[in-house]
């Protein structure tokens, strides 16, 4: 398998894990259904692994009822 593969591999699974965290954080932080399109939904998706930490730790605090803003 070539190095360009493996790369392309690797980006599209971080991708598509960072979509599903980032479906799941605007859910659970009750974000209006047009967030989806807003800058702020795709910040997320690129730095879920950094918002795992605090997303965890209000899940952990507030459980799944979501943590009110």
């Amino acid at each position: 398998m070539s190095k360009e593969k493996i790369i392309s591999s690797i980006a599209i699974i971080y991708f598509i894990a960072g979509f599903i965290f980032a479906a799941l954080f605007a859910l659970y932080y009750k974000w209006p259904f047009l967030s989806f399109l807003s800058p702020n939904f795709y910040s997320v998706i690129l730095t879920w692994p950094f918002q795992m930490g605090g997303f965890l730790g209000d899940l952990l605090t507030f459980g799944l009822t979501g943590k009110p803003i």
